[in-house]
């Protein structure tokens, strides 16, 4: 066996010595898949967030006011926008939800004259009769909106907060709308390319 004398001239055997050594080099390792792994998170599209948020993700959802499907949709309004009763056909629910939120947030900019950021974008789909009538003001939003939109906007947005991305398929192509004056008609196409 091999030995090596340290600093202070003490004989240390190679198998202590490589120990260490398999030691530091696990935890650079693991220290490096950790920064890999971290700067492969991506912000989630507004239909990933939005199916989170409402019912993480469970199709079969019903909520305690009869709200279905992933999103959560009230039946009545399901009706409005599909004779389907598919609830569970994510990809269904989520048509219904694009139609849905078109309408709200082409109400939105008509009154605000501004494209809705992604904390908008989830208030204009869980209480939007609240949101209009505080006069689309944040601040006056209830506390349980308010956090719910917060945790909402953190699952979407990227490093720049004043981005909303609107992610298809290709998660690496995205679109974004950096410029609130831009409009619903921008947004739409945005939503709409998030299938």
């Amino acid at each position: 066996m091999r030995e090596t004398k340290t600093n202070l001239g003490e004989v240390v055997g190679w198998a202590t010595f490589s120990g260490r050594g398999i030691r530091r080099v696990a935890c650079l390792l693991l220290l490096w898949c950790g920064a890999f792994l971290a700067s492969q998170c991506h912000a989630l599209s507004i239909r990933e967030a939005l199916g989170m948020i409402e019912s993480g993700d469970d199709d079969h959802a019903v909520g305690s006011a009869g709200e279905i499907s992933r999103y959560q949709i009230k039946k009545g309004i399901w009706r409005a926008y599909s004779s389907s009763a598919n609830y569970c056909d994510q990809n269904e629910a989520w048509r219904i939800a694009q139609k849905i939120l078109a309408g709200r947030i082409e109400e939105y900019h008509r009154q605000t004259r501004r494209a809705p950021a992604p904390f908008d974008i989830y208030v204009l789909w869980n209480a939007p009769g609240q949101f209009q009538s505080v006069g689309y003001q944040p601040k006056r939003l209830s506390q349980v909106v308010a956090e719910r939109a917060t945790r909402f906007a953190n699952l979407v947005q990227r490093a720049e907060p004043s981005a909303i991305v609107a992610r298809g398929p290709n998660l690496d192509k995205g679109r974004s709308f950096n410029n609130r004056s831009e409009g619903a008609p921008q947004f739409d196409a945005g939503i709409a390319g998030m299938n």
